[in-house]
């Protein structure tokens, strides 16, 4: 029996290829996880944030390693990806967070509502609760929230006065 031959070792190009590649894809990995957390609870997003910091990181790293190496277009193409994706993952989840009462109060009114005027109105809340919320006026809670209806415009035949007509 003859013993088995060693494996040669691969050469530092194909290394290095093999570690851009590796690194390139969990870049992408990262970045879609943090694309999916960041619409989600509290913790979640904090986690998106997270993910979506390191594909940027890992997806600039990737960048940065192919520009040695043969054959980078698809090495270029996946970082690219993954610098957009965790870029935007990092911009919602960080607006999402800024505007976390809002946000909550917005998911609360869409899951309650059953028509799409009742969603229209949830948006137009949504809309009105960022405003106040950042112009740091008190009654973002009762704004944000959906408890306050005091704006919406009377419809065809209310009343405008708060005494019945005889």
């Amino acid at each position: 029996m003859t013993p088995p031959r060693p494996h040669p070792e691969p050469a530092p190009a194909d290394a290095r290829r093999a570690a851009t590649t590796r690194t390139a894809g969990a870049a992408l990995v990262c970045a879609a996880v943090a694309l999916v957390l960041v619409g989600s609870g509290l913790w979640p997003t904090v986690a998106g944030l997270v993910a979506a910091a390191a594909g940027l990181g890992l997806g600039i790293a990737a960048l940065v390693r192919s520009r040695g190496s043969g054959r980078r277009a698809l090495l270029v193409v996946s970082a690219v990806a993954a610098i957009v994706l965790g870029a935007l993952s990092l911009a919602t989840g960080g607006a999402r967070l800024l505007l976390w009462p809002v946000a909550e109060a917005y998911q609360q009114c869409v899951s309650s509502t059953l028509t799409l005027s009742g969603t229209a109105q949830c948006q137009q809340q949504l809309e009105d609760g960022i405003w106040s919320y950042l112009s740091g006026d008190p009654g973002t809670s009762e704004g944000a929230a959906g408890a306050s209806t005091s704006n919406a415009p009377a419809g065809p035949g209310a009343s405008a006065s708060a005494t019945p007509r005889p």
